[in-house]
């Protein structure tokens, strides 16, 4: 179930983005600060909830960008953001979540960065 809803979001997102921007699936870490600045938007899978049989599975993802300008990396995110909006038949059920991504950051060791969650219900 994992890798169809990775797989689905990735269709979804994949045409809003500026062509080259990379999608990947890997958690933030710290060593981002160093790295060469790819243009990415990064879905880091950091929850999995499970539902009564019926409704499924809630899967939660942190969705951020990274570029060699913070206004670029608004732009990502704001193309993210309207994909997820915006989409008339979405391969998933989606929606934004009201989770305060700070303790997430923290745990990683990572200082805030900007991003959103997005919730995706599979199954049921």
């Amino acid at each position: 179930m994992i890798a169809q809803v990775d797989e689905a979001l990735c269709r979804l997102l994949r045409p809003c983005l500026p062509p080259g921007t990379q999608l990947r699936l890997d958690p933030p870490k710290p060593a981002w600060r160093t790295e060469s600045q790819v243009r990415s938007v990064e879905l880091f899978l950091f929850a999995l909830r499970g539902e009564q049989a019926a409704a499924g599975c809630t899967l939660s993802y942190l969705v951020t960008a990274r570029a060699g300008e913070i206004d670029e990396e608004h732009r990502l995110l704001d193309a993210a953001l309207h994909a997820v909006l915006d989409a008339e038949d979405p391969p998933v059920r989606l929606r934004l979540a009201d989770t305060d991504a700070t303790a997430l950051w923290t745990s990683l060791g990572m200082p805030a960065r900007a991003g959103f969650v997005l919730q995706v219900t599979a199954g049921g």
